[in-house]
């Protein structure tokens, strides 16, 4: 893969594991961040202006965290940073990372009552291994799922799924004019692009019954 592909393949998981999830939160205003190693998502979050605590759990530290006040690092090398984040306090956790049984309870128990998690997936032509994910977190407490897809050229089939999950409640409309007057650019997010991840085909559609 030419680096221009791997660049643009990297971009688009990035910008679509942070904005469509900020967008559709009402008012994201303190964001977690689990297994960024590359502190990608990171500075897709920042730009968010009105979040104003970012909390970043990852093995290791990087400069953008001194640089950014709003940022507060937690080494993943243990579950000490459990206990420094305030239970129902946190408004998005987003996980890039496979999903592991426990600590999907554990960011059921941190997320606000209107929080939401957004978790990295598979292939939608691994629908097998979604719906496991599905039911894991729906044993975790996020009975409300929602499948987003786009496309990713380096993933398997070309083509990624991520799953947003709240705790409660259905998942509100995107905040659209958010969208529309959003104060940076983006490569391929838009609310078009975010709208279309929505639309499942039809193998999918008869299998997600969350």
């Amino acid at each position: 893969m030419s680096n221009s592909i791997h660049s643009h393949n990297n971009t688009i998981f990035h910008e679509m594991m942070t904005h469509p999830v900020l967008f559709t939160h009402p008012h994201p205003n303190k964001v977690m961040i689990f297994g960024d190693e590359e502190n990608s998502i990171l500075p897709e979050v920042v730009k968010h202006e009105p979040i104003t605590a970012i909390i970043l759990i990852n093995k290791n530290n990087s400069s953008i965290n001194a640089a950014n006040p709003k940022v507060t690092f937690y080494s993943s090398h243990s579950t000490d940073w459990i206990k420094k984040i305030a239970s129902h306090s946190i408004d998005v956790i987003i996980h890039a990372a496979p999903p592991v049984p426990e600590l999907l309870k554990t960011f059921f128990m941190l997320l606000h009552v209107d929080g939401i998690l957004i978790q990295q997936s598979t292939s939608p032509f691994e629908i097998t291994a979604v719906k496991s994910l599905a039911d894991q977190l729906q044993f975790a407490g996020f009975n409300n799922q929602q499948i987003l897809t786009f496309p990713q050229p380096g993933f398997s089939s070309g083509w990624r799924s991520i799953i947003m999950a709240s705790k409660q409640g259905i998942f509100k409309r995107v905040r659209e004019k958010a969208v529309y007057t959003r104060p940076f650019n983006t490569y391929y997010y838009n609310l078009d692009t975010h709208k279309a991840s929505l639309a499942l085909p039809e193998f999918m559609r008869e299998e997600w019954t969350i």
